[in-house]
């Protein structure tokens, strides 16, 4: 069932970090999407 791992503690690390990273940039780019799509429906 478990697979034996092949990279170092530093690269488990790195590739955590990395996801988190490029969730927060997609949370952030789709909350700032729901706000410029709000605003543009106030000015109509």
């Amino acid at each position: 069932m478990f697979f034996e791992q092949n990279v170092g503690d530093g690269a488990n690390l790195f590739v955590t970090i990395v996801a988190v990273i490029v969730g927060f940039v997609a949370a952030v780019g789709y909350l700032d999407k729901m706000k410029a799509s709000k605003n543009e429906k106030k000015q109509d």
